[in-house]
């Protein structure tokens, strides 16, 4: 005989975060098995799996047959846009940095590459468009994937040491124009490393709201600078 199922002695509240904490590992247990797929065979995932090749080519006035027909099906029009969309090289290569020779001090010219920065990203209940900002936030939608695929963290990983070593130069030089010296035990690369990993921290915040998160009388953009001038004050000093 079946053996009878002893009835839970949860109470609702605790039930309910019981299952809810399940699902949560359910999610992830997903995200590992499709990011395995994923490195098998191109297939999109997350909002990339719900493009609608029908609706994108109504907005050209054009059938969905317009779309299926230059890529074959939906499912590798959907591939095709998330990796367009996942490779953001170009747009690293036209980047513009303020350029230190038109600032007559380091505090001014810092104050002014991150503030830069900060503009470049993503910019909370912004309308969407197609730029660098919100490519960088349709990556975040990917992240999780990349924890066990392959396909999704490579390229993430290669662009950011693209944007380093443009940084390097960036730093390296600004460093020789204001006559300064990088503090013992410090690289240049640590510098620009920390840098990326500061902004692109900035950016999540910018993601979520147009105030500093912790004073709403000051903008989002001087999370970004304040944070940026202490990270340079840290890693520098003037020659001697």
């Amino acid at each position: 005989m079946r053996k009878k199922r002893s009835r839970s002695k949860l109470s609702q509240p605790e039930a309910r975060r019981r299952y809810v904490e399940i699902g949560e590992l359910a999610v992830l247990q997903q995200i590992e098995k499709d990011s395995k797929a994923l490195d098998d065979n191109a297939i999109a995932v997350g909002p990339f799996g719900r493009l609608d090749a029908a609706a994108v080519a109504a907005r050209d006035g054009k059938t969905r047959g317009a779309v299926t027909n230059l890529f074959g099906s939906q499912a590798v029009f959907q591939a095709e846009t998330m990796k367009l969309a996942l490779n953001a090289a170009e747009w690293i290569e036209m980047i513009e940095y303020p350029s230190p020779s038109a600032f007559q001090s380091p505090d001014a010219w810092i104050d002014a590459l991150f503030a830069a920065e900060s503009a470049r990203g993503p910019r909370h209940a912004a309308e969407p468009a197609v730029n660098y900002a919100f490519l960088w936030a349709l990556w975040l939608s990917a992240v999780p994937y990349g924890i066990w695929s392959e396909r999704v963290s490579g390229p993430s990983v290669d662009e950011f040491v693209q944007w380093v070593q443009k940084l390097e130069q960036l730093f390296a030089g600004a460093i020789d124009h204001f006559g300064m010296r990088l503090r013992k035990g410090i690289s240049v690369n640590h510098l620009a490393t920390s840098a990326a990993t500061l902004i692109e921290g900035a950016w999540l915040n910018q993601c979520l709201t147009l105030q500093h998160p912790c004073d709403a009388k000051e903008a989002i953009a001087t999370v970004l600078t304040r944070a940026g001038r202490l990270l340079w004050n840290g890693a520098t000093e003037l020659r001697t």
